[in-house]
């Protein structure tokens, strides 16, 4: 046992704490703060409002904002100490808050839901349906700087728990939960509620671990609260009473197996689905790499394409140069393809717009006997008076003032929409009528919403509000293949001289470094992406070389 307890102090010191300091951090642990309640709650609800509503309008820096609000990570390391230490009273009261806080983040994220006019599956709210077991290895991660957060009380403390609160996802899968319960979702309930599980179990199982590691199960942690109950600072509320009754039935402390068995009996639960999510991604990869071979080659002529994998199946858009018979033949080879990678019932729709050859061949014989009149049939005119709109909108688009055109997107009706994407600032209300009035059909009105993809910058200090932004603006630019992002990030600071021999904690005063690598995370597996260190937040979409681009001032 002296070797063991030996290796903890060992450890412990390696982490910077020394075998004195955990009786006190245990003790503030079962110390609940004065008018914590208040304000606990009170975080816990804007963290949901906000997560909702970020959710539901597609806005990732708004769930990033709620996800540093959100203190429901809190009570999660305190069931972990309390499971580590065998402490009962702190079991039972951080087990019960959490129960509580998760129980209140989906009912008011259902009614708040219940209460929008629409309730359409956003990209955010899909990112959280999904999970794999590579969601447990983040929540891992993200455990183990939530417990050396609560072990060391320094000023470095602070950009460590920016850090886990961006890393780890607890009140957003919640809320997504919440959101498929008000909308009939099942699957998005599901999967998100899936999520949720394996960030806790993660956190609870790996924290508890480490706890354990470090040495604080020796500390006394009964007289502790025998002194707290004294005192009259504990045993009010519910889960501290049930604790204090399992303390006094029990013959022993909870021993150390059983301190953990909870965390590891939940991960065992969830591994096996997880597990399964892995098997599904890497389906789904396989299937983007066939249909990029296919779609890609020469042969096939695509214009565009888009295609979107969610828990309610696989939906494929292709416009192709051709004629009917063409976009019939690649609908059928698609169809087939994804049938022989378990997706039969694959929603696929193929257009074909004529090319500039067939339309001079008809003009030739226009002096020859022309054939029976026949009408024309719907899908034909519609895809005639998009063609001409698109043409008339790019032989109107302004060469000053803005950026390059770089997609356009025609939505026939009453009245009839032009969405384009460009690069630079945007044309604005009056740019816009000017777009509309060029490419105006004369028996209805046409109205025109742009997307412009421009520069982005901020300075050090503005990195959180930067990081949401710039990953909005990064799924955005997603339906323009054409489009790069260059994209600076400021380097971390250096660590201050060393006091007398001593190496000091580096001083990041806004969070640096776990914001660079939250971005770099983000954007790692995006190959039209380019990261550089720079001065200040930047990213700039661009259709050409990073290395040519001006600088933007922050």
């Amino acid at each position: 046992m002296r070797s063991l307890d030996a290796a903890q102090d060992r450890i412990a010191g390696w982490l910077g704490l020394a075998p004195p300091e955990r009786a006190p951090i245990v003790g503030a642990m079962l110390r609940p703060p004065s008018g914590d309640a208040v304000g606990y709650w009170l975080q816990l609800v804007i963290a949901t409002a906000l997560a909702t509503l970020g959710l539901a309008l597609d806005s990732t820096a708004v769930v990033i904002g709620a996800m540093l609000i959100a203190p429901l990570m809190r009570p999660i390391i305190e069931l972990a100490m309390g499971l580590a230490t065998g402490s009962p009273p702190l079991a039972f009261r951080a087990g019960s808050r959490a129960l509580k806080s998760i129980a209140i983040v989906v009912a008011s994220a259902t009614l708040i839901v219940w209460l929008l006019p629409f309730r359409e599956a956003t990209p955010e709210l899909l990112a959280r349906t999904a999970p794999s077991l590579l969601d447990l290895f983040v929540a891992a991660a993200c455990a183990v700087a939530g417990a050396y957060a609560a072990m060391r009380a320094t000023s470095d403390i602070a950009s460590t728990a920016a850090g886990t609160s961006i890393g780890i996802s607890l009140v957003p899968p919640l809320c997504t939960a919440g959101y498929g319960l008000a909308a009939g979702d099942w699957p998005m309930a599901r999967g998100a509620a899936l999520l949720f599980t394996a960030n806790i179990a993660g956190i609870l199982a790996v924290a508890s671990v480490l706890f354990v590691i470090v040495g604080f199960g020796r500390v006394d942690v009964a007289e502790q609260e025998q002194a707290l109950v004294a005192e009259g600072a504990i045993g009010h509320g519910v889960g501290e009473r049930l604790g204090r009754g399992l303390a006094r039935r029990a013959t022993k402390r909870m021993r150390p197996i059983t301190r953990i068995a909870v965390p590891v009996l939940l991960l065992g639960a969830i591994f096996v689905p997880l597990r399964g999510a892995v098997s599904e991604m890497s389906r789904r990869s396989r299937i983007r790499q066939d249909l990029g071979a296919l779609l890609d080659a020469p042969a096939s002529r695509v214009v565009q394409r888009t295609l979107d994998m969610t828990a309610n199946g696989v939906t494929l858009r292709v416009v192709i140069v051709g004629d009917e018979a063409a976009a019939r033949a690649l609908d059928e080879r698609l169809r087939a393809l994804l049938a022989a990678q378990g997706e039969p019932r694959a929603r696929v729709n193929v257009w074909a717009i004529p090319e500039a050859t067939a339309l001079t061949a008809l003009a030739a014989r226009l002096d020859e006997l022309p054939p029976p009149i026949v009408p024309e049939p719907p899908p034909q005119v519609a895809r005639r008076e998009s063609a001409a709109i698109t043409a008339a909108v790019q032989a109107a688009w302004p060469t000053e003032g803005t950026g390059a055109l770089l997609a356009t997107w025609v939505e026939l009706g009453a009245p009839t929409r032009v969405r384009v994407v460009h690069l630079g600032p945007p044309l604005g209300a009056a740019g816009q009528q000017l777009l509309a009035r060029a490419a105006h059909r004369a028996d209805e009105p046409l109205e025109v919403e742009e997307d412009a993809l421009q520069p982005i910058a901020a300075a050090a200090e503005d990195g959180v509000a930067w990081l949401g932004a710039a990953l909005a603006l990064a799924e955005r630019s997603r339906r323009v293949p054409a489009v790069r992002l260059c994209v600076e990030l400021p380097a971390p600071p250096a660590p201050p001289a060393p006091v007398r021999g001593r190496a000091l904690p580096p001083a990041d005063p806004f969070a640096i470094a776990p914001l660079r690598a939250a971005a770099e995370r983000a954007l790692a597996d995006r190959p039209e992406v380019t990261i550089a260190t720079g001065d200040a937040w930047r990213i700039t979409p661009t259709t050409g070389p990073c290395a040519a681009l001006p600088r933007t001032p922050p």
